[in-house]
C-alpha cells in the first residue's frame, strides 16, 4: 500500500515525514480552516506549481479530501486540533451548497425528515439514524459512530421519540408533521448535555432540554 502523501521511506525501511510535502499538507489543511473550497485550493495548488501526489498539474477535489480525513497525519504534520476542526468544518460543509452558501435541498431525501436536520454542536457533524436491536430508534453523532469518542468525546444519543414529542409540543403540532418541519425547522443543534436548540428558517429558536 502506497504511503500517504507527506510520508517517505527511508533505504533502510523507515518511514519519514517529507518535509517539503508536509508544508505542503498543512497549507492544504490551513486554507481549508480559512473557508477556501477544495476547488479553490486546488487552483492555488496549480498556480503554485505544486504537483499532485501523482505527479500531475492538476489536484483533484477527491484527492485533497482524502488529506483532509487521513488520521495518519495526527501527531506527525498537523496537529490533533487542526485536523478534529478539518472534520467539523467537513461535516457543516456537507451540506452546504459552495455556489448559494445556502443548505442542500437534499437533505430531506433519506426516510426520515430529521436527516440532516440534526447536528452536533461539539463536532458539526450530523447525527445519524440507528435501530437498536430492540428495535427503538435513536439518533446519534455521525462522527462518533465512525471514528469513537477521539474524535467526539460528549455527544449523546437521543431517542426519536423523544426528539418528535418535543418539536410537536414546541411547534404545536398535535401530531408529528413532516412538512411542517420541512417548513418550519433550518436545523437542531444537540449539545452535550442533551439540550436541544432549535432554528428556525426565520432564524429564530427554540431551547429545549430532555430530561
Amino acid at each position: 500500500m502506497p504511503l500517504p502523501y507527506g510520508f517517505i521511506q527511508t533505504p533502510d525501511s523507515r518511514i519519514i515525514v517529507d518535509p517539503e510535502k508536509a508544508n505542503i499538507v498543512r497549507t492544504i489543511y490551513q486554507q481549508y480552516l480559512s473557508g477556501m473550497s477544495l476547488g479553490r485550493i486546488a487552483d492555488f495548488l496549480f498556480e503554485q506549481q505544486i504537483l499532485s501526489p501523482k505527479g500531475k498539474s492538476r489536484w483533484t477535489q477527491p484527492v485533497l479530501s482524502n488529506i483532509l480525513s487521513n488520521q495518519k497525519y495526527i501527531g506527525y504534520i498537523v496537529s490533533f486540533d487542526d485536523f478534529f476542526l478539518a472534520q467539523g468544518e467537513k461535516g457543516r460543509r456537507s451540506n452546504i451548497d459552495e455556489d448559494t452558501n445556502k443548505r442542500k435541498a437534499t437533505r430531506y431525501n433519506s426516510q426520515s425528515v430529521l436527516s440532516g436536520l440534526l447536528v452536533c454542536a461539539e463536532c458539526s457533524h450530523n447525527y445519524r439514524r440507528i435501530t437498536r436491536p430492540s428495535g427503538e430508534i435513536v439518533w446519534r453523532c455521525a462522527n462518533r459512530v465512525e471514528h469513537g469518542k477521539k474524535f467526539c468525546k460528549h455527544s449523546p444519543s437521543i431517542a426519536e421519540e423523544q426528539i418528535k414529542n418535543l418539536l410537536c409540543e414546541k411547534l404545536n403540532m398535535r401530531t408529528f408533521d413532516d412538512q411542517k418541519i420541512k417548513d418550519r425547522v433550518d436545523r437542531i443543534l444537540i449539545h452535550s448535555d442533551s439540550n436541544l436548540q432549535i432554528e428556525l428558517q426565520q432564524t429564530e429558536y427554540f431551547e429545549l432540554l430532555l430530561n
